[in-house]
Formats: structure tokens, C-alpha cells, sequence
């Protein structure tokens, strides 16, 4: 009986795997994929806790830099749902890593590793700029030594960190794979679907990320329900109020400028004719001209006014001769908008007549995310120099800034770098070429070219770091740490030297047989300087730098007309120096300078120097305004309609 009801019981269980639908290699499957599932679980909750770990780890060094409340303050203010946002996007960076190696720990290490130097990075430059550390800042990873050195490290040491690591982990994750043998097919197939549907996942999230700011993202959506506040012009207030993750989000690149309503062809031709008869009325009156002249524009790198500084007293005034050429020359004091850095967007708004105030917030540099992508960028060579042979000097590296493709781009005919000087001797022990060298390479290439020319100069003799260049510091006396004064008097010196090097040029381009023409200015305070002097000096104190025009032909004295001027408005202060014709363009600029002399980041000051907002403007300020975004959109980013008609040559 037990032997014949055994085959029945057999018999009658296999129509049920029929109508089930079940064939055994599909349980087996079933059973392989369910197993996997809970494996894969423990593995999932693992990386959740290296991404809880990363994501809290930046987010707390942080808000160590904040200037607001103290570090724990700041903690009990996180909004959570933004918090586990953030935490997404880590997550989905070491799921990814994970996907590639194969091994956690290893993936753990890697992104360990990148955050530690991003929030070391973040750290730094918050203390020398007051900003955050920005994606486009990637850029500079060609210039960390130079950056490594500024914080007195040693970038072969770092290297030498940097190779151990790698080699330790790769050791490593050779012989744990030696350890854990062959294992087999079913098992490998399984861990690699999991690796490639994990990692596609993660890959669509960090694909979110980096086009965070294009329409219609999706997770920009989640941030904005999550009721992320964006400080459009604020962004050390951006990331601590939205975290170190969402502050890189936001910053992500976008376009580079907003479409201004009303912007099409015919608007554009409109305002070409508007300001050509405001051009026209201008150069009725106007006797000199630029053609026959040598026109040279001299960024002076860190020069700044440090007697006009509250807080402090210096032993010797580092700049008597540029102060003896402001007394008699048209000059002024200069709104930057960078502190402790951004050398290239000043010299952006100089050389084009544009604001960054006018770009949307996530562009911070448009020498790295704008003008290197393009054929040719409009700029005041087209004008200003239309006549001249245009060459740009730096003594640094060519391709700090992207400056070997931005120049050309410009209108520069050709550029040297420090590859290409000669006699590069430096100042004591600075390590950078100095002023004199430079100034000395821009007598040569006056006196060799038989056209007149336009040199863009950019100098480096006072760029950081500062610490044992001199033998002789200039005193100073003020509230500082040890460390602090020891660069502040270096740095002094270093403008001493400056000081000296442009009396040289002078006297050397006074005895030259060729009309020339100089706009010298300087473009940001270095972040040497102690929170107390800081705060003595109010928002804008450390934001100002001086600027002259001067010549060796007799030009007017002109009264700027404002407390402080916008980098884009300088070159307008050359032609009327030497009551030279304008462009329609040049008119443009001239009338807002008129209303609004200075607009920086979000701060738009009046003539007096008055913080204002646009709101607070007259009529005729805001149709100025939006004139002048339409004309920088057309020529920036748009169809370029109004190009010839603002910003060819005028006659003369």
C-alpha cells in the first residue's frame, strides 16, 4: 500500500505545477532572485550608512565656517526633508562607485576620500574668500599646486598621500578578491544584475544633479517642495541654509543668462539706434582719438588702498606715486566683486563692459563657463582696439583661467605667458615674476611694433601667498593674530615694490616717442586680513580697490561722477580722459554709470555710494537697466542682432 500510494501522491502533485505555471527552473530562479534580494539588503543599509556618515561629516565641517550662528545653532536648524534629500544624492555617488568596483569598503574609501578633500577644499576657501566652494572650481585642479602652496603645503607631499592611498587600496582589494576565491556562475551573474540595476539607478539620480538647474529637473522639483530658500545672490547664505550638498546643486552650471522679456531683432535695432544718436550727440563734442594711440590696461594683482582701511596704521604709505598720479590724473576707488580672489572675473567686466550682476548666480566665472565656447566673444578691442595690433601679458601660467583660449577668443592677436618671458627674475624671494620684468616686456613690444597696440597686462608679483618674500616689511599696527600681521606686512612691501615699478613704466613711457595711454587698476583685496579689520570696514571697505587713467599726453582731469565704479565702466573712463569718441555701447554704459555706477553680486549702489535696489531707481535708471541686460544677453549669449550697430568703431 505505502509503495503504491507514494507514485499516486507524485502523480497527482504534477498537474498542480502545470496549472501554477511553475516550472522547476523557474522556482529556481524565483528562489535565486529572492535570495539575492536578501542579501542585497544588509548591503543596501551598509552604503546608506557610509552615505549618512559622508553627508553628515561635510555638512559639519561646514558649519564650522559659519558667520551667523554658532556650529550646533546651525545644526538645529536643518530641515530634515532637505537633509534626506542631500543624503539621496551622496547615496546614489557611493552606489555608483560601488557599481564600478564591485566592493563596498572600497567604494567607501574612495568617497570618503573625495569628501574629506571637498569639505578641506570648502573649509579653505571659506576662511581666505568668505565662499563656498563652487563645481566649477573643479577647474583649478590643474592649479593646485600653486592653490596648496598659498595654505603652505607641500603639493609633492600631498601627492605622495594621494599615491599611497591608491596603491593601499588597490593592494587590498586584490587580495580580498584572492581570499574569497572563484565562486560560482549563478552567483557572479546575480551580483552583476545587481551591480548594473544599481548602478543605473544611482546614475539617473547624479544625472538629475548635474543638470540640477536645467527646466523642468526633477529633483529640483523635490528641493523646491521641500521648501529650499535660495539666496540667489547670497550663496554663502545658499549653503547654509540648504547644506553643502544643495549649495552644489544649485551651483551646478545652467544657461548662462535669463532671456529679458521683450528681447527679439527688431528690439534690438531699436536700441541700436537709440543710443547710436546718444553716441553721436556725445562725439560732437569730443576733439581727441584713440587710433594713433597705445592703449595699455594694467590689472595690478592684490593692489589695493591699504591707508584708506579703518582699523589700522601702517609705518610707510606703500603706494606714494600711484597717490601722486591719482591727485593730477582722472582716477577713482573701484567696486570689485570678489574678495581674496576672482582676478578673472574683474578683468572680464573691464575688458567686456558687462556686469556678472546680469548673469544668472550659478555663473561665477565666465573666463572658464562662457567665453571659452565660443568662435569669438564681443569685447572693447572691437572698438577701443579695432586699430591697434591687441597682445594680453600675464607672467603666469597659460592656462590659469583658460586664459590661452579666452584671449584669443577676445580679439587678442597674441598673448605671453611665463613661458615666454625673458629675465624673469623676482623680487627677493618672491617666487612670482615681478612687475618690473613685466613692465619691461610691454616697453619692448611698444617699441618693436610699428602699429600702434593695445596690451591687456594682468600682473602676479602680489598674488599669495606672502609669507617670507621680503627682508623688509612695512609695520603695521592694527587688531590681528601673529600670523596675520607677519602677511599683512609682506604684502605691504610687495605694494611698495608695485608702487616703484610703476614709476619706472611712467618715466620710461614719458620719454617714448608714441602716444600711449594707461588704465592701472587693482583688482581685489587679498584674504590676509583679520576679522576685526574686516568688520571696521563695513560690507563694501574690503571690496574696494583703486584705478587712474593716465597719459603721456595731455588729457583731462575728469571727475569719475561716483563714489565708487563697476569694473564695466573703466574702459569708459579712458576714452573720456582722451575726449575720445564713443559706441553706442560705450554711450550705454556711460548713462547707467550715470544712475547706477556700481551693481556687484546683488549690491547696486547709487553716485553717493549708496546701497540701493532696483525699485528704489528712477524710471529713467530701470529703462537704462533693461536696455543694458538686453544688450548683454544679445551679445553674450543671444542672436547677436545689435553687435555692428553697438559696437563698431566710431569715426575718429
Amino acid at each position: 500500500m505505502l509503495q503504491t500510494a507514494e507514485p499516486r501522491e507524485s502523480v497527482e502533485s504534477r498537474p498542480q505545477v502545470r496549472l501554477s505555471g511553475r516550472h522547476p527552473g523557474a522556482r529556481r530562479r524565483a528562489g535565486r532572485l529572492a535570495d539575492l534580494v536578501v542579501r542585497a539588503v544588509p548591503t543596501l543599509c551598509l552604503s546608506l550608512a557610509v552615505a549618512v556618515v559622508i553627508t553628515m561629516g561635510v555638512e559639519l565641517v561646514h558649519v564650522q565656517t559659519d558667520t551667523w550662528l554658532e556650529p550646533m545653532e546651525r545644526v538645529r536648524t536643518w530641515q530634515t526633508d532637505l537633509l534626506a534629500l542631500q543624503l539621496i544624492v551622496v547615496w546614489a555617488v557611493v552606489g555608483l562607485v560601488q557599481a564600478v568596483v564591485g566592493r563596498l569598503w572600497v567604494a567607501a574609501v574612495v568617497v570618503g576620500t573625495l569628501a574629506a578633500v571637498i569639505a578641506f577644499a570648502d573649509y579653505q576657501k571659506m576662511l581666505a574668500r568668505n565662499e563656498p566652494l563652487y563645481p566649477t572650481d573643479l577647474e583649478h585642479l590643474r592649479d593646485a599646486p600653486l592653490l596648496l602652496e598659498g595654505l603652505g603645503i607641500n603639493p609633492a607631499l600631498v601627492l605622495a598621500g594621494l599615491i599611497v592611498l591608491a596603491a593601499g587600496v588597490v593592494a587590498a582589494a586584490l587580495r580580498a578578491r584572492r581570499r574569497r576565491g572563484r565562486r560560482p556562475w549563478s552567483e557572479r551573474r546575480a551580483e552583476t544584475l545587481a551591480r548594473v540595476v544599481g548602478g543605473a539607478v544611482a546614475a539617473a539620480v547624479l544625472a538629475g544633479a548635474v543638470t540640477f538647474n536645467e527646466d523642468g529637473n526633477p529633483l529640483r522639483a523635490l528641493w523646491d517642495r521641500g521648501e529650499a530658500t535660495w539666496a540667489r545672490w547670497n550663496q554663502v547664505e545658499n549653503y547654509a541654509e540648504n547644506g553643502f550638498v544643495s549649495g552644489v546643486l544649485y551651483n551646478m552650471p545652467g544657461t548662462a543668462m535669463e532671456t529679458p522679456a521683450g528681447y527679439s531683432a527688431a528690439r534690438m535695432a531699436e536700441i541700436g539706434e537709440k543710443y547710436a544718436a546718444v553716441a553721436a550727440e556725445t562725439n560732437a563734442g569730443r576733439t581727441g582719438a584713440l587710433t594713433d594711440t597705445n592703449v595699455l590696461v594694467i590689472l595690478s594683482e592684490s593692489l589695493t588702498d591699504p591707508t584708506r582701511l579703518r582699523g589700522l596704521e601702517v609705518e610707510e604709505d606703500p603706494i606714494p606715486f600711484i597717490h601722486s598720479l591719482m591727485e593730477r590724473t582722472t582716477s577713482g576707488t573701484m567696486l570689485s566683486s570678489d574678495y581674496g580672489g576672482g582676478t578673472a572675473n574683474v578683468e572680464f567686466e573691464v575688458l567686456t563692459g558687462m556686469s556678472l550682476d546680469h548673469f544668472r548666480p550659478q555663473m561665477h566665472t565666465p573666463y572658464q563657463m562662457l567665453v571659452p565656447f565660443q568662435e569669438r566673444f564681443p569685447s572693447f578691442l572691437r572698438s577701443v582696439g579695432a586699430a591697434h595690433e591687441a597682445i594680453a601679458i600675464h607672467p603666469y601660467q597659460h592656462n590659469f583661467y583658460r586664459r590661452d583660449d579666452v584671449y584669443a577668443t577676445l580679439g587678442f592677436t597674441r598673448a605671453a605667458f611665463e613661458r615666454d618671458m625673458v629675465g624673469t627674475e623676482p623680487v627677493e624671494n618672491n617666487p612670482f615674476i615681478s612687475d618690473a620684468v613685466t613692465f619691461d616686456r610691454v616697453l619692448g613690444e611698444l617699441r618693436t611694433s610699428e602699429d600702434p597696440m593695445f596690451v591687456n597686462v594682468v600682473t602676479m608679483q602680489n598674488h599669495r601667498p606672502y609669507a617670507g618674500k621680503y627682508a623688509d616689511p612695512i609695520g603695521v599696527d592694527g587688531a590681528m593674530s601673529f600670523f596675520e600681521r607677519r602677511n599683512v606686512e609682506q604684502y605691504l612691501r610687495g605694494l611698495r615694490y608695485s608702487d616703484e615699478a610703476l614709476e619706472h613704466l611712467v618715466g620710461d613711457l614719458e620719454a617714448l616717442d608714441e602716444r600711449t595711454i594707461v588704465l592701472y587698476y587693482g583688482d581685489h583685496f587679498p584674504a590676509i586680513w583679520s576679522e576685526q579689520v574686516k568688520a571696521a570696514n563695513g560690507g563694501q571697505g574690503m571690496y574696494q580697490t583703486p584705478w587712474l587713467v593716465w597719459a603721456n599726453f595731455d588729457t583731462e582731469q575728469v571727475d569719475a561722477g561716483a563714489e565708487l565704479l563697476g569694473p564695466n565702466h573703466l574702459m569708459n573712463q579712458v576714452l573720456t580722459a582722451a575726449d575720445a569718441p564713443v559706441t553706442p555701447y560705450a554711450a550705454l554704459l556711460a548713462a547707467i554709470a550715470e544712475e547706477v555706477p556700481a551693481a556687484e553680486r546683488g549690491i547696486m549702489l547709487d553716485p553717493d555710494g549708496r546701497a540701493v535696489t532696483e525699485t528704489d531707481l528712477s524710471p529713467r535708471a530701470r529703462e537704462l537697466l533693461a536696455d543694458y541686460r538686453l544688450v548683454q544677453y544679445d551679445l553674450a549669449v543671444g542672436e547677436r542682432y545689435a553687435l555692428e550697430a553697438m559696437l563698431d568703431a566710431p569715426p575718429g
